[in-house]
């Protein structure tokens, strides 16, 4: 009797690793975590990430694979539309500077939700992890959404501060951005006492955004280049 594979089952047995996997990596680091373990985590047999992933490092890349497919789709209509608007950013430089902070804002709002879901808890964690200390699979994570993001936002900074876009100095205000938002994950064992607050729910995430718009607005203020 021959045997006929379950390409469903495969499928299952694949979303299993991953979701082990993104917890397993993310608490443990790559040298630390067991393909042992992670198999246990999912409830399947060792032999699986073999088979699916061709080993530890397979999986650990198909993990970003992943983990960048889903910002992907919360993040790339954020930034189409951005980039649709950078197309009618004209007239005084105080009309185009309000345009590109608003713009700046519609950005890292959805930073601000992306990295607020309780979904994402996980991979936010695995992501800090590459952050801090980059391997080979950064690459995926950079080259597949963080690179273009960072280069938008790099254009907008640019318009709203009347630097030059290729300046290390709007360069580096580019990052300055980023890390206030990164800083409420990277230092969260830092700023949820200070916070008092437990969890990021709806209404931290709302004041997050409440006062990243105030922060843009006096980190750009009007007349000033430099």
């Amino acid at each position: 009797m021959s045997v006929v594979n379950n390409p469903k089952r495969g499928d299952a047995t694949r979303e299993a690793l991953i979701q082990a996997a993104i917890d397993v990596f993310g608490h443990d680091g790559f040298d630390a975590s067991s393909t042992r373990r992670i198999a246990n985590a999912a409830g399947v047999n060792q032999a699986a990430i073999g088979y699916h992933f061709g080993g530890k490092q397979g999986l650990y890349e198909a993990v970003f694979g992943h983990i960048v497919s889903q910002m992907q789709i919360r993040m790339v209509p954020v930034a189409e539309r951005a980039i649709a608007s950078l197309e009618l950013i004209q007239g005084s430089a105080a009309e185009r500077r309000h345009m590109a902070l608003d713009l700046l804002d519609l950005v890292f709002s959805a930073f601000i939700d992306l990295f607020g879901e309780e979904s994402a808890t996980g991979w936010v964690r695995l992501v800090l992890r590459e952050q801090q200390d980059p391997t080979p699979a950064f690459h995926i994570l950079y080259d597949g959404l963080m690179g273009r993001m960072l280069r938008l936002v790099t254009h907008l900074v640019s318009v709203a501060s009347g630097l030059d876009e290729a300046s290390e100095a709007c360069r580096v205000r580019t990052s300055m951005l980023l890390g206030q938002v990164l800083v409420f994950h990277v230092a969260r064992g830092t700023t949820s006492p200070h916070l008092n607050w437990n969890s990021l729910g709806q209404d931290q995430l709302t004041l997050l955004k409440q006062q990243f718009r105030i922060a843009l607005e006096a980190q750009f203020p009007r007349g000033v280049s430099t």
